[in-house]
Formats: C-alpha cells, structure tokens, sequence
C-alpha cells in the first residue's frame, strides 16, 4: 500500500467533495480516502496491484474532475484543460 496525493479542480462545494470522496471510494484498491476541498486534494492509499495515480485521475475526470498526481507516470504526460487525456471529460 502506498499513500497517494492528488490535486482536483473543478470541486465548488462540499457536494464535489463527497463526490469525488465517492468515487474514489468505490475504485477497487483504494482506502483511507480524505478530501480535502479548502486545499483542493485527496489523499488515500491505494493497493499499487490493483489501481495507480493514473487510473485515478482517469476516473475523476470521466467525473469531471480533472486531477493530476506528482507520482513519475503523472508527470511524464502532460496536464490539459480536460484532465488527463484532454478530451475524455469534455475539455
């Protein structure tokens, strides 16, 4: 287990928060999910065998919350107006 850190953007209340508590929650390997929406990040741990910051990121901005991760695979592939891909979300 690895603890990992994301920054979100596009939360606007305690609504998104919990939203993106909930998504993250139910991603198989994911525990200990706190969301902070005053610092804009989330903070878990997550089984490296079962998911990894990119899925991560993947599945919050199918949500519409576009994330990124200071983890090496993150950082390689450049950060767009939509999220990971640029284009998965509607950015």
């Amino acid at each position: 287990m690895q603890t990992t850190v994301l920054k979100i953007d596009a939360m606007d209340g305690e609504a998104c928060a919990d939203k993106v508590a909930q998504i993250l929650n139910e991603m198989l390997g994911v525990s200990e999910v706190s969301v902070s929406l005053r610092d804009g990040m989330a903070i878990m741990r997550i089984d490296q065998s079962l998911t990894s910051p990119h899925l991560l990121t993947r599945r919050l901005a199918l949500a519409g919350y576009p994330s990124y991760s200071d983890a090496p695979e993150e950082v390689a592939q450049p950060r767009t107006a939509g999220g990971c891909c640029g284009g998965c979300c509607g950015g």
